[in-house]
């Protein structure tokens, strides 16, 4: 089965929501993945702190006592709003039921998808 994951920006940087593996995945880097599990749960969404330099969250040896110049916190919306066709996959709940406005979008742009698939 394939599907079309939907991208989010994160300091100007594409990044694939694939709420399957739990992870963002850089679009033009494949490589470079940021798990789900850093995010700490921000009202409606996520808030992460994000290194710019390396397009990824600080490692563990990062001395995190002062912010550097390339850190910035990324606050993300819920991951129900950023991919609810993966929750429905992920926890088998028909998109029907979760979200029926997406089924009816999605009947009328059937022929719409021309942009890059891609799932794992």
């Amino acid at each position: 089965m394939e599907r079309q994951l939907p991208l989010v920006d994160i300091a100007g940087t594409a990044f694939y929501v694939d709420v399957l593996h739990d992870e963002l995945r850089q679009k033009d880097n494949q490589k470079n993945r940021i798990s789900f599990n850093v995010f700490d749960q921000d009202g409606d969404g996520y808030t992460f702190l994000y290194d710019t330099a390396i397009k990824n969250v600080p490692g563990p040896a990062e001395e995190l006592t002062h912010m550097k110049e390339s850190y910035q916190w990324v606050t993300l919306k819920a991951l129900m709003e950023l991919d609810p066709r993966g929750i429905a996959l992920k926890y088998k709940i028909p998109l029907s039921i979760l979200c029926p406005e997406l089924v009816e979008e999605d009947e009328e742009n059937e022929d719409d998808y021309e942009e890059e698939s891609f799932y794992r």
